[in-house]
């Protein structure tokens, strides 16, 4: 309860605003679940979130923080917090999310890109890499969110390990460093000590990475604030030290980490009351730390960056100190691996020379410069003036929010494609495009996914150097993420996008023929069903290789599958395949491979059906007859036909009578050439099994009832052993009487 004492309030018309976001976050989350994404009602409530947005930023953008069992916006709360608050808080930290920064450009779209994640299992989401890690694919800039591992923060561990935990997560929810009094002065011992103190910031620059350049710097002042907060509140005297331990520590920062603090250091997020935090730390680096900074960047990125460029030059303005701090550096770096490389030498030519004359003029004209300069004194000037009309406004804004950013993006990586032609290079392009799409498969952004995949695909075709990397590229992305969203994308997908699925899987290559088997065994829609198997079934020869591994899968589902692609690519190849399928213990399996025989219509298929009849027994047997007794399809009439002809090799009378009557039922030339056979034709030593299977093919023949068929009968009538005669004029008096 103390703890939640400190927590400030929101203004009544403040809290009105959260709670109408809060429940138009609701609203829309609700729609996004459960409707298609053309069904009005995601539009409606989509748009009602983005006014609510637009409302609850007119000041800037707004920052919620996830606490138990609270919401906080800008570190306070609603005295009395609305339910959809509640719900919106469970939600968050569901996925992790410690923070959400929203932005005034947060726009319809953004929100539902964001709300179709959240509406995922937090398992799924932690499967496909993280919510941070989707919403770095899927999101923009419009949405900013921090996730932290709570398993970890709330882990029971002693000593400082858990105690640097507890300031790095706390330090990551920002902008209000929320310890005790007791973690604080665990802080303040760890500041004390310089290696502890560069360990806990590497920790927190590291921890910081998803978040981006903006997120780590954002961490490291939320830190720096509230451990100078707490310092001057408690022991002023010790504020200068603590600064100058800060500043010895800063020298493992990365140039990235460092320009992004200066950048801020004119800025209200870097001040704690009247102490501006970054100008109090890099005024007390010593040329130790800086000299540090300066070789740890050069000896991480191997040469000097644009970036450390600027930064050297805002910590060291002075000409003199700079060749004496880059002579220490140069030291430091010669020590490293870096420095027993022969090239060092002309490599540290170039540092110095950059470091210490970096100048962007070489980049831009010199008028553009001034503009850009002129721009950056004038920042708030042109703000304030504002005299652009609203849709001027509006249409700048559309070519920067998330949906423009997205598109170029993917164009960027087409063009590169495009206009690599060195083709190691390409190769790396390549591979970049394609994790980039499976990146995009994973948060359901497939239309994307498939036009960058295409991309390869057409781009390695101009060329045959680029070939083989293009297909080394499209088979990784094949045993990614895409298999697993497939059938669901198939579902909805027309023609021609199906079209252009097949052509990516066929160049994906036969490692996707038994993934894509198994979806389709899982899959109940009968239009995505059909779709999967013409797919497979473009494989050819190669198609059927790869199915006939799948006929020994634990899985039933997937042996049936399997069964019932051989069917479908025909041929004699494979009938082998299909004979252990025939005892199989599961039924629907049996099912498909009798099918997959009888569709198959040849004499070799025939003989194995009569094989498998004939050897088998128990439930087996019965369930194989069962099987052809109740196929109706007219392509059944070659597997009874070769029945009849073989009856002396076992076929049992129930097999027999079977197969003449659905003879009977579809006729036929070669139905009537099988009964006319199986008519004259009978065993010795049988004579009342003979005699009642040439009255079933007589029946048959009747049942038939065209003129060739009675031919048959009348012929049989006259000539022939006194058997067939009477048989024959039975079912003749039947028909005229």
């Amino acid at each position: 309860m103390a703890e939640a004492a400190k927590i400030p309030t929101l203004p009544p018309d403040t809290a009105a605003a959260f709670a109408e976001f809060a429940r138009a976050c609701k609203a829309a989350a609700r729609a996004v679940a459960l409707y298609p994404g053309t069904h009005p009602a995601i539009g409606v409530s989509l748009g009602r979130l983005a006014q609510a947005t637009t409302r609850l930023a007119e000041k800037g953008a707004f920052r919620l923080q996830v606490r138990t069992g609270v919401l906080l916006l800008d570190g306070a709360a609603a005295a009395r917090p609305d339910p959809a608050i509640g719900e919106l808080a469970e939600v968050l930290s569901r996925h992790t999310i410690g923070a959400l920064t929203v932005n005034a450009a947060a726009d319809a779209e953004s929100w539902r890109t964001l709300l179709l994640l959240l509406a995922r299992t937090p398992e799924e989401v932690r499967a496909d890499g993280g919510i941070a890690h989707l919403w770095a694919t899927a999101g923009g800039p419009s949405l900013e969110l921090v996730e932290i591992d709570y398993a970890e923060v709330l882990r029971e561990k002693q000593g400082e390990a858990a105690t640097i935990e507890q300031v790095i997560a706390a330090a990551l929810a920002g902008p209000q460093l929320q310890l005790d009094d007791s973690t604080f002065e665990a802080l303040l011992r760890i500041a004390g000590d310089p290696e502890k103190l560069q360990q806990l910031l590497t920790q927190l620059e590291e921890a910081a990475a998803k978040a981006g350049p903006e997120g780590k710097a954002a961490a490291v002042l939320t830190l720096l604030r509230g451990l100078v907060e707490y310092v001057a509140r408690t022991r002023p005297d010790q504020l200068d030290n603590i600064f100058k331990q800060v500043g010895r520590a800063a020298g493992a920062f990365s140039a990235e980490m460092m320009s992004e603090l200066l950048a801020h250091a004119d800025k209200p997020d870097a001040m704690a009351g009247t102490t501006n935090v970054v100008r109090a730390m890099t005024t007390r680096m010593t040329d130790a730390s800086i000299a540090e900074f300066v070789s740890g960047s050069v000896i991480a990125e191997r040469g000097a960056t644009g970036r450390l460029a600027t930064a050297f030059q805002a910590l060291v303005p002075q000409g003199d100190r700079q060749r004496q701090l880059l002579a220490l550096a140069e030291q430091q770096a010669a020590a490293s691996e870096l420095g027993q490389e022969a090239s060092f030498e002309e490599l540290w030519d170039r540092v110095e020379g950059m470091l210490t004359s970096y100048s962007d003029e070489n980049f831009v004209s010199g008028a553009y410069g001034r503009e850009l300069s002129n721009a950056h004194d004038r920042a708030v000037e042109v703000e304030r003036i504002a005299d652009d009309p609203p849709e001027r406004v509006a249409a700048w804004v559309a070519t920067v929010n998330d949906t423009a950013l997205h598109t170029l993006d993917d164009q960027l990586l087409t063009d590169l494609l495009v206009i690599e032609k060195d083709p190691p290079r390409w190769r790396d392009v390549a591979q970049t495009v394609v994790t980039h799409a499976d990146d995009l498969i994973r948060v359901g952004q497939i239309g994307r996914a498939w036009q960058l995949a295409e991309g390869v695909l057409d781009q390695g075709d101009l060329s045959e150097d680029r070939k083989p990397h293009a297909r080394s590229a499209l088979e990784e992305f094949g045993r990614g993420s895409v298999m697993k969203h497939v059938a669901t994308y198939l579902r909805s997908a027309n023609d021609e996008a199906v079209a252009k699925f097949q052509r990516l899987a066929l160049a994906m290559g036969t490692a996707v023929i038994v993934p894509l088997a198994e979806v389709l065994s899982a899959e109940q829609d009968a239009r995505t069903r059909r779709r999967l198997r013409d797919v497979l079934l473009a494989f050819g020869a190669q198609g059927r290789e790869s199915v006939q591994k799948l006929m020994n899968a634990p899985n039933w589902e997937v042996r049936r599958t399997a069964a019932f692609l051989l069917r479908e690519f025909g041929g004699s190849e494979g009938l082998k395949e299909l004979i252990p399928l025939l005892s199989d213990s599961e039924p629907l399996v049996q099912r498909e491979a009798v099918q997959g025989l009888v569709m198959n219509g040849s004499d070799e298929a025939s003989a194995m059906l009569l094989r498998a009849v004939t050897t088998a027994s128990g439930r087996t047997r019965e369930t194989l007859i069962a099987e052809l007794m109740s196929i109706r399809d007219e392509r059944v009439v070659p597997v009874f036909a070769y029945f009849l002809r073989h009856m002396d090799q076992g076929v049992t009378e129930k097999i027999f009578s079977g197969a003449a009557d659905a003879l009977g039922t579809h006729g036929g030339p070669e139905a009537i050439d099988a009964l006319k056979y199986a008519l004259h034709h009978g065993v010795w030593w049988a004579p009342f099994r003979t005699r009642r299977q040439r009255a079933a093919a007589a029946a048959a023949l009747a049942k038939i009832g065209s003129a060739p068929a009675l031919d048959a009968l009348r012929a049989a009538s006259t000539r022939g052993p006194r058997g067939v005669r009477t048989v024959a004029r039975t079912e003749l008096a039947r028909l005229e009487g």
